[in-house]
């Protein structure tokens, strides 16, 4: 074995052990969970799900609320009370003469009211409809949207992992050929400046390093506060770089087409428009007639003096009819105003359908340029690894140093991370326009 090799051997023995109780450390605490079971959690705990699952129930009552306008509505009211009751009479011969009287008044009244023409419950129950659906369609955004940041947290956490991973050899090297410079400066075979170049490597070998952990602690928290699961829980799961799916110009319109259809921000988009017609016609409505058919029996007593001891009974059938003539022209203002509403939801419709297919393409050149950029990658980082080999095949014949194998392994974990970023754009992006990738392998 070359000197060179023995010293590089000897560097790297008190990593090997910390590694190991590492890996011994993790496997031993970490129990893996599946993406499904991340997800799963994340919905159970959720507390922004819980309060639009909520607000969809509570949506759901207003179409109770409306209907119930357009139904019987029965009533019973009366009072009962002790009248007193003093009768003053003027005498024509001069003077006056006063009776007292005390005795029960009760009314009592029982009332059928039918409506029979009502122009703006119509509207107003629609309306109450698409609200509903329109929570229901929000609710399952809420819910796919928890879904996608759960899948993001998910792939961040791993990547950021194998990131870690992939910074950490080149640090124990820059170390190693730190020490070695050093002890061939002392024998006299090196430069002081060759040993301040050494040592600034293995110092931006560790800032890299430390700044890849502060990523992935960032990332473990993230994940942990969505899902509630222990970040160390994934410890050993992977991002597979390897190969992705690939796609072409020809699949554009095809994946375009599935988004659109699928895209429930879309629909609640256009529920909104139609919720808004409602209005309108609601507020048209206030001009319009109402007719009420009513049916009531009235028991009532009522003693005075004229009219001790006599008890009422009063049937009544018939309609009630209401037609707004003048209310200082606000009928006309809010009917105006829901006109202006609705062209406004319209225009706006416009504007999200046109930022959904601006957006879509951006995310479309980058699905596409992601796929191209990580070939390249994954060619370099055969070649990275080549280099990394020969490094290691000249330290044994003795033609190349410590440092050599360093700057390879530590060129290596770029590439590496290079392709870890590519891909992870790659998944992120296809998971905002909707590209199923969950059966692909690749996380």
């Amino acid at each position: 074995m070359s000197k060179n090799r023995w010293l590089f051997m000897s560097a790297l023995q008190p990593f090997r052990c910390i590694i190991a109780a590492g890996l011994l450390f993790a496997s031993v605490n970490t129990q893996a969970v599946t993406l499904e079971e991340a997800i799963e959690s994340a919905l159970k705990v959720d507390p922004t799900l819980r309060a639009s699952k909520f607000n969809e129930m509570a949506t759901e009552e207003n179409i109770a609320i409306a209907r119930s306008k357009l139904l019987p509505q029965i009533s019973l009211q009366g009072s009962s009370s002790q009248l007193t009751q003093t009768t003053t009479q003027d005498l024509a011969a001069g003077g006056s003469a006063s009776r007292s009287f005390t005795g029960p008044s009760v009314n009592h009244q029982f009332v059928i009211r039918q409506a029979l023409l009502k122009p703006k419950e119509l509207p107003a129950l629609k309306y109450a409809e698409l609200q509903t659906e329109y929570m229901a369609l929000k609710y399952k955004s809420d819910v796919n949207e928890l879904k996608s940041k759960v899948v993001n947290a998910w792939v961040d956490l791993l990547c950021a992992q194998q990131i870690v991973i992939a910074y950490e050899k080149p640090l124990q090297l820059m170390q190693a050929a730190a020490k070695q410079e050093r002890a061939r400066y002392e024998n006299g075979d090196s430069t002081k400046d060759a040993v301040m170049e050494a040592e600034a490597q293995y110092q931006n070998s560790i800032a890299t390093h430390l700044q890849a952990i502060e990523t992935l602690k960032t990332k473990q928290s993230a994940f942990e506060n969505l899902t509630k699961i222990p970040a160390k829980a994934l410890i050993k799961k992977k991002i597979v770089t390897a190969a992705l799916p690939e796609f072409n110009e020809a699949d554009k319109a095809v994946i375009w087409q599935s988004f659109q259809n699928t895209s429930l921000e879309l629909q609640m988009s256009k529920l909104q428009e139609q919720m808004q017609l409602e209005r309108l016609k609601m507020a048209e409505a206030d001009h319009k007639p109402t007719i009420d058919l009513i049916a009531s029996l009235n028991l009532a007593q009522n003693d005075a003096t004229s009219t001790q001891g006599y008890q009422y009974r009063n049937k009544q059938v018939g309609v009630q009819y209401t037609l707004p003539l003048f209310a200082g022209g606000g009928l006309s203002a809010v009917s105006r105003q829901a006109s202006l509403g609705y062209q406004a939801t319209s225009a706006e419709g416009e504007a999200f359908l046109s930022r959904l297919t601006s957006d879509f393409d951006a995310s479309w050149g980058i699905v596409l340029s992601s796929s191209v950029r990580h070939k390249a990658l994954l060619s370099g980082l055969s070649a990275g690894k080549e280099q990394v080999n020969s490094s290691n095949r000249g330290l044994e014949l003795g033609v190349k140093s410590i440092a050599d194998i360093a700057n390879a392994e530590f060129v290596f974990a770029r590439k590496i991370n290079d392709l870890i970023s590519a891909t992870q754009e790659y998944i992120k992006t296809s998971i905002k326009i909707k590209i199923n990738l969950s059966k692909s392998g690749i996380y």
